[in-house]
């Protein structure tokens, strides 16, 4: 497993504490899903050389969907404030960088 640096720590634990406006929202969801199921040759050689990319807000259904289509990649994904349909139609989000 490669080193992760200091730095890089610092701005995923400060990106995730900052909440994304909605249209902005949507826009990174989808920028995320495509490069989440559809990488680039520059994103899958990233993740090779040991890249580990923070999926942030996606929904349950998607990383769901990666788990099963994308399993060789896995180790290069990890994945913050899910986000979880409740049987009353509410979305919850799990808040994992507290």
């Amino acid at each position: 497993m490669k080193k992760l640096t200091a730095s890089t720590l610092i701005i995923s634990c400060f990106a995730c504490s900052l909440p994304p406006l909605a249209d902005e929202a949507l826009a990174v969801q989808d920028w995320q899903q495509r490069r989440l199921l559809n990488p680039s040759a520059e994103v899958r050689a990233r993740e090779e050389s040991g890249q580990v990319f923070i999926y942030d807000g996606l929904a349950e259904t998607q990383v769901d969907q990666a788990v099963d289509t994308q399993f060789g990649r896995l180790e290069n994904m990890m994945f913050v404030r899910v986000r979880h349909p409740e049987p009353d139609g509410e979305i919850s989000t799990d808040d994992d960088c507290d």
